[in-house]
C-alpha cells in the first residue's frame, strides 16, 4: 500500500514509509504522549506525503529520515479540497523501524 491509496475511515494492513519532518511538539492528550510527524512513502523520490501520529516510546526512537513499517492502523482525511487529498495515519498498532 502506498499513501496515495489511502482512503477515510479505512484500516491500513501495512505500509512501508519514511519520516520526512519531525519538528513538532509532543503533547499530552487522552493519557499519552503524542507527536505528529510528516511522512512518505519510503521507496518512492516524491508523491503525497501524509500525517502520522506517533506515541509514547516511539516518539523518542523514531526520527527524521527514518525508514518505518506501519501495521494495524487507521486513516482519517483531514483535508479534502487539496489534490492530492491530505490523511492521518493513527492509532497504529505496531510501529516497527527499518
Amino acid at each position: 500500500m502506498q499513501i496515495k491509496d489511502l482512503k477515510d475511515k479505512e484500516k491500513i494492513e501495512q505500509i512501508d514509509l519514511k519520516i520526512i519532518w519531525d519538528q513538532s511538539t509532543p503533547e499530552d492528550k487522552f493519557g499519552k504522549r503524542i507527536k505528529c510527524v510528516i511522512v512518505a512513502d519510503a521507496e518512492l523520490e516524491s508523491g503525497p506525503t501524509a500525517y502520522l501520529d506517533l506515541y509514547n516510546e516511539d516518539i523518542d526512537t523514531l526520527k527524521f529520515q527514518d525508514k518505518i513499517r506501519i501495521k494495524d492502523a487507521y486513516s482519517k482525511l483531514v483535508q479534502n479540497g487539496k489534490t492530492p487529498k491530505q490523511y492521518r495515519i493513527t492509532n497504529a498498532q505496531i510501529v516497527e523501524k527499518l
